[in-house]
């Protein structure tokens, strides 16, 4: 299914260079374009990015010295067919494709155990301050993401952190929404790629027991419903 296109991202403070490089990077790590493949045309990917065209150039070019990106100049901007490995790894050229799907899952398994921690501290507090005005909004946004389960991906990625960030929102600490929406990119991502790579496993239940253990003000239940809709992700990736 065919969206309006992706939205532009909110980078962060750093140098743009560096935000841009960054932000390219997690795609790549992600899985989001194949090896090979042509990336968006620059308009639209600086676009996205928020950002002006040379600063894209040039974190394209810092891609391209890494053998990250190809430049076909009058083409477009490349995939590399064969992404290089980390030196400490050990491994060489011949892992393959198998190689890199693992190295990919490790990663976005990184960055799900960091939102874990994350997100079990907003819970616990979000369930001992939040409002009934909090509590019905959180509940909107939470029927909207359900209503996605199963449907385009971007639109379900979008729905399902914003769910999320609405908790840690929710908890009043400006520190941990900071962190939030620091690594929202690479959640969204992370996301988006366990979503591309195989079905998720269904954790309707688990949002919707987080959401009634805030409204009830039970922070232990918050955190018990936080723990297992991670579980569940967990598991998926011990078992396949």
């Amino acid at each position: 299914m065919q969206t309006s296109g992706p939205p532009q991202r909110h980078l962060g403070s750093s140098s743009v260079v560096a935000r841009v490089e960054n932000a390219l990077r997690d795609d790549l790590a992600y899985g989001r374009w194949a090896p090979g493949e042509k990336l968006p045309a620059e308009p639209a990917l600086a676009r996205e990015l928020g950002v002006g065209r040379s600063s894209l150039r040039e974190a394209i070019k810092l891609l391209t010295r890494e053998g990250l990106l190809v430049v076909q100049h009058g083409n477009g901007t490349f995939v590399a067919d064969a992404l290089p490995l980390p030196a400490a790894t050990g491994l060489t050229a011949d892992a393959g494709a198998g190689t890199s799907q693992l190295l990919r899952r490790a990663r976005i398994l990184e960055v799900y155990q960091v939102r874990r921690a994350l997100e079990v501290e907003a819970a616990r507090i979000a369930a001992e301050v939040a409002s009934p005005d909090d509590i019905d909004a959180l509940e909107e946004v939470l029927a909207h993401r359900q209503s996605l389960v199963g449907a385009d991906t971007a639109a379900f990625v979008q729905a399902d952190t914003a769910f999320h960030r609405g908790v840690v929102a929710m908890a009043g600490n400006g520190l941990l929404l900071d962190l939030f929406d620091r690594f929202r990119e690479s959640l969204a991502h992370a996301l988006a790629a366990l979503v591309d790579q195989e079905p998720l496993p269904d954790t309707t239940d688990e949002h919707a027991a987080l959401l009634d253990a805030i409204r009830a003000g039970d922070p232990a239940a918050a955190i018990a419903a936080t723990v297992a809709n991670f579980d569940v992700i967990f598991e998926m990736f011990r078992t396949t």
